[in-house]
């Protein structure tokens, strides 16, 4: 069988709901998607090296020679973190590499993304105030136009479909088909499943300390975490792990204009990128709902 390497990408953002698009997308039958959803290959130069570039290759090995090859890692719009990425995948996959970016309106994503880390130990600070103004990453990965344009300016606009969480959610099946049209495949959206939900923050298990140690490690990532079946992951979770701690309090109305006023520019320049008429997100009514 031909080497494979993927067709197109879902590029983040995180916690914009990615999952829920890598399980919809895979009840296509034209669509093949590794096991590991986030192989986050891309991220690192020895995706250059042939003994790498064939291991990101062998992710796609099962895929049939009339399916179209994808993967979502959220580490590909995660500037300045994880510069280059834009360069890598044209050198592994080609200039005709289709693109998919969720956005999530950015408070409710810093939010998520706060909790989420919290929970991993990654971070210490609970109070959403003082984090947001601690961490760069929050920032930063909500920058959306930004991370963006390193992917247009390779790719191309025509190449990149930017998807607003909140309408994804709310019309799974459309969504999906337009997307399924953007790929240029035939869709089957009676498959999708609206109502279930993936990768849910509240009452999930984590495991932290030093288990999440190893499961961070290449090894583990490269080598064993694509040998165990993501049901079987699950049960270890929930037999190792804890569940989550419920979401900390919300930021306080100061915060919010923090953060706004930090992406008020980017968010302009998304608006354009996106060719809208009215802002991607109405960010004084989120201010409001602070008050």
């Amino acid at each position: 069988m031909s080497r494979r390497t993927p067709h197109f990408l879902i590029i983040g953002a995180m916690k914009a709901g990615t999952t829920s698009l890598y399980q919809d997308l895979l009840t296509q039958p034209a669509v093949f998607m590794p096991e590991n959803k986030e192989p986050e290959s891309l991220t690192r130069d020895d995706v250059l090296s042939p003994r790498s570039r064939r291991a990101y290759e062998a992710l796609f090995r099962n895929a049939s020679e009339k399916q179209m090859c994808g993967e979502a890692s959220t580490g590909y719009t995660k500037l300045p973190d994880f510069p280059g990425v834009p360069h890598r995948a044209l050198h592994v996959c080609g200039r005709d590499l289709k693109l998919i970016y969720l956005v999530r309106e950015p408070v409710a994503r810093i939010r998520s993304h706060h909790h989420h880390k919290l929970t991993s130990g990654e971070f210490p600070i609970v109070d959403i105030d003082e984090a947001a103004k601690t961490y760069p990453e929050l920032i930063d990965w909500s920058r959306y136009a930004m991370q963006a344009r390193a992917w247009i300016d390779i790719f191309g606009r025509d190449n990149l479909r930017i998807v607003r969480f909140e309408t994804f959610t709310k019309e799974r099946r459309k969504t999906i088909a337009e997307l399924c049209a953007f790929l240029g495949i035939e869709a089957d959206v009676s498959r999708i499943d609206e109502s279930a939900i993936y990768n849910p923050s509240e009452g999930k298990h984590v495991v932290t300390g030093r288990r999440a140690v190893i499961r961070r490690n290449p090894l583990y990532q490269k080598v064993i975490r694509p040998l165990v079946s993501p049901e079987s992951r699950d049960r270890i979770k929930r037999l190792i792990g804890r569940k989550a701690p419920p979401r900390p309090a919300p930021p306080s109305r100061a915060t919010v204009q923090f953060v706004v006023d930090a992406l008020r520019a980017d968010l302009e320049d998304l608006r354009g990128l996106m060719g809208l008429d009215g802002p991607v997100w109405d960010m004084e009514e989120v201010i409001a709902r602070h008050d």
